[in-house]
């Protein structure tokens, strides 16, 4: 091979190996980003939403019939008595001497929370001709209610830590 000829073919493979590593490099470069997130699979703790829990205790039961209706709500609307607006909800048995329930993952903010005392089981808060109930009803915060239930504002409480333990006292009229 001609002593130039040769030099140009030894300048291209030269020139041809270092685009190639440049390009590997580029693609390294390019997959580090993705390669890291998947090492990681947890998001930084930062981004990751609080959450605590809501241990209630209910007292004041005048019997150990029936179930404990228990509706965690996170806004006004639906609050005391409309259930199913409810954040969360859950029904117990109310027999037993001791009546707790934890609500868990509940996101931290400003929440309130009805009782009911379903002794019939018939799955409704019973009244009387006025619409006063007949069975027993509590609130957190055990807000004193001269007329009519208890505002979502006297009863919220607000979750911003690990753990916020209520206590419920049933009210029976």
């Amino acid at each position: 091979m001609a002593p130039g000829l040769r030099g140009f073919v030894v300048n291209n493979i030269k020139s041809e190996i270092h685009m190639k590593k440049a390009l590997i490099l580029l693609l390294l470069l390019a997959a580090a980003p993705a390669a890291m997130l998947r090492a990681d699979d947890a998001p930084p703790a930062a981004a990751q939403a609080r959450t605590g829990i809501v241990r209630v205790r209910i007292t004041g039961l005048r019997s150990r019939d029936g179930q404990l209706g228990l509706a965690l709500f996170n806004d006004r609307k639906g609050f005391p008595g409309k259930d199913r607006k409810a954040f969360s909800r859950v029904d117990i048995s109310a027999s037993g001497d001791e009546h707790v329930y934890t609500f868990t993952q509940v996101p931290f903010g400003t929440y309130a929370l009805s009782v009911r005392h379903d002794e019939n089981l018939n799955g409704k808060l019973d009244t009387n001709f006025l619409g006063m109930p007949k069975e027993g009803v509590g609130v957190s915060n055990n807000p004193h209610s001269s007329f009519g239930p208890p505002s979502f504002k006297d009863a919220s409480f607000t979750l911003d830590r690990t753990e916020v333990e209520l206590v419920v006292r049933l009210r029976y009229l």
